[in-house]
């Protein structure tokens, strides 16, 4: 099976990549690589041309444009079409596409141009209306296939042609290592964006009065936020630590240290990696039921769902609670949990992660995908 896994080149996609997207990207295509030989799989990845990734990549130009001066963002996406167009001008070569840009983006256009089968996984949310106009434009073309990162992604727009729903899946044998007995501290880390919650999370910190350490990842349109944890983590506790825009790798260390991770969203989360990089170091999730969070943590077991407020009920939780008094409350049961019970919950945590989310069952299940598609299985 020929393989082209065409991916933005917005940013490089290394082991030290932020970016959501090019996080994916990276652990897919390194855990499909150590299964490429016993697959038969020959993998070409279309991106920038400073990635490191152990496939051959092909590229429009060494630097990423966030790197390339001349380009940068204001400029990205002439050279993104340019590198999709690379890849979808020598279908030959190829059996199969595997699209990783937002929800198929700019190369949704080149689609009708080829007859090879091109999956495209979807990374972002399909609440805002342009996704239905955009999307429903290429409607027609039998040789697309959507994979959903969770069933909830799709509830915006179920009458895609999906094909399957793949979970994100880590390495947790060489980096997201277990720690059965944690430590005493609440932990965040996301963007500094009003999405991912940061308001919600230093209102529950001020009032349950815990020791938290906080990972605000720090982009173009977030530079007031930064002002704000600052001067809103020294108002609420003097043990809060705010650190921003630490590789992901550095936050091991607090997810195997952490008492909980707190993960009130204000949207609808297509996944959450964050979450299951914490739940395989051992740290339960305390998190509003929006999005993905009731596929990915199992409630009572791998920490607590709270619903986001009265008028906003998505199930029958443990904690009845609504809002910032039960995500409260929720933080609350986990540091009343005795040693034992919390030692018990920690393992859960763990076994979730190594039976779903594991970047080898990621990869085993996109090889299988890849024989659906081409009609090998």
């Amino acid at each position: 099976m020929r393989i082209a896994i065409v991916n933005s080149n917005y940013v490089s996609i290394n082991k030290l990549t932020k970016k959501g997207t090019e996080i994916f990207d990276y652990i897919l295509i390194r855990s499909l690589a150590r299964q490429a030989k016993k697959n038969n799989l020959e993998i070409t990845a279309f991106a920038s041309g400073d990635s490191l990734l152990p496939v051959p990549i092909e590229s429009i130009g060494y630097k990423s444009s966030m790197e390339d001066k001349d380009i940068g963002n204001e400029h990205h996406k002439s050279f993104e079409v340019a590198l999709v167009s690379r890849a979808f001008s020598s279908p030959n070569r190829f059996d199969l596409y595997h699209v990783n840009i937002g929800n198929g983006d700019t190369a949704l256009s080149f689609a009708q141009f080829v007859k090879k089968p091109i999956i495209v996984t979807m990374h972002g949310g399909l609440e805002e209306k342009y996704n239905e106009k955009y999307l429903s434009l290429f409607r027609n073309l039998k040789n697309i296939y959507y994979v959903s990162v969770s069933d909830a992604q799709r509830v915006p727009m179920p009458d895609l042609n999906y094909i399957a729903t793949i979970y994100h899946g880590i390495d947790i044998k060489r980096i997201w290592k277990f720690d059965p007995i944690g430590g005493d501290t609440i932990v965040w880390a996301g963007r500094a964006i009003a999405d991912k919650g940061i308001d919600t999370v230093i209102k529950v910190i001020k009032r349950v009065g815990k020791k938290a350490i906080l990972y605000p990842m720090v982009k173009t349109e977030s530079p007031g936020w930064i002002k704000r944890l600052e001067k809103n983590g020294k108002n609420v506790n003097s043990n809060i630590d705010i650190r921003c825009s630490r590789s992901r790798h550095e936050l091991m260390s607090s997810f195997q240290q952490g008492k909980l991770f707190l993960f009130p969203i204000q949207w609808e989360e297509p996944f959450g990696l964050v979450m299951i990089e914490a739940m395989a170091c051992g740290t339960p999730i305390v998190a509003y039921a929006r999005g993905s969070v009731p596929e990915v943590v199992v409630d009572g077991e791998t920490g607590f769902i709270v619903n986001p407020s009265n008028e906003d009920i998505r199930g029958n939780f443990i904690i009845k609670k609504t809002g910032i008094e039960g995500l409260c409350e929720a933080v609350d049961r986990i540091y009343a949990m005795s040693k034992d019970e919390y030692m018990v919950m920690r393992r859960k945590c763990r076994t979730h992660v190594e039976k779903n989310f594991t970047s080898e069952k990621m990869a085993s299940n996109y090889i299988n995908l890849y024989k659906k598609v081409l009609g090998q299985s």
